[in-house]
């Protein structure tokens, strides 16, 4: 009888592995989604701040510090390439969304509200504004908000998740500059290496909090010129489950495009070093 258990245990793990297997979309179709979205352009922002926190973090010194600077840059620049993290996280997306969202998220992505979100998203990304005059502004549009308003924001900034990309973003900066350093230093080990990256990784709750703060003014700028009603509506999308689950699998998409790219940093920096 306990065979027959096992036997059936084992029928049941296939069958769901199977039924797993074919609820993930086509990779064509997951890259559309991120277009829409506007995934697809934020990874190569991600990728850039990654690479110019990098740059930034370094100071200028002497000539072993400005090999340093050029070799991380230089692996940086490969490690963290877009097409490389767009094809990380859309394998994670057409790895776990189900076929059976893609047309709740498309109608979406195609409706004019929806292109009309997506459209004032990446305008808001692109004006070069000082971030604390838009934080400024943001606050400012609060203030006259009104309460249903707020609450919509607050459902957008949730359901988004941008917070989660914002504190892993960071995190990942500094384990790309602190990598570089270390691989200048002989005497850096790799379990010394292990516990930076477990520290940083420990304040990942308190950039949480700190970037909850920020995210509600900076959406209150970035949607100013949308009605309540749109918002609302907006917020209401949001809220569906299709549209939970690929938020959440954008941001798992994200993490793991961030984490991929500082193994491969890792790995570029270590091979530089070791040659003559």
């Amino acid at each position: 009888m306990n065979r027959s258990y096992r036997l059936s245990g084992v029928a049941l793990a296939l069958m769901l592995a199977q039924a797993a297997a074919t609820a993930a979309i086509a990779p064509d179709v997951a890259q559309e989604l991120m277009k829409k979205s506007g995934l697809w352009g934020q990874l190569d922002s991600l990728g850039g701040q990654v690479r110019g926190g990098m740059e930034n973090a370094v100071p200028n010194g002497d000539a072993k510090v400005e090999a340093t600077k050029t070799r991380m840059l230089a692996c940086a620049g490969t490690a963290y390439g877009v097409d490389a993290m767009r094809a990380t996280a859309a394998d994670a997306v057409a790895g776990a969304l189900q076929p059976s969202d893609v047309s709740t998220l498309m109608a979406w992505y195609d409706s004019p509200l929806g292109r009309k979100v997506a459209s004032m998203e990446e305008a808001s990304t692109a004006q070069a504004i000082d971030p604390q005059e838009r934080l400024r502004r943001g606050s400012a549009a609060l203030e006259t908000a009104s309460p249903g308003r707020k609450a919509s924001l607050e459902a957008i900034v949730a359901e988004t998740r941008s917070v989660d990309i914002m504190a892993d973003t960071v995190i990942e900066m500094a384990i790309a500059v602190r990598t570089g350093m270390a691989s200048a230093d002989p005497a850096t080990t790799p379990s010394a290496l292990a516990d930076m990256k477990a520290d940083l990784s420990s304040k990942r709750p308190l950039l949480v909090q700190r970037y909850s703060q920020l995210a509600l003014p900076a959406y209150a700028f970035a949607y100013a010129s949308l009605g309540d009603d749109d918002v609302k509506r907006y917020a209401d999308y949001l809220a569906a489950p299709a549209a939970k689950a690929y938020n959440d699998d954008a941001v798992r998409g994200v993490a793991r495009a961030l984490t991929d790219g500082s193994v491969k940093l890792g790995r570029c920096l270590k091979d530089a070093t070791a040659k003559p």
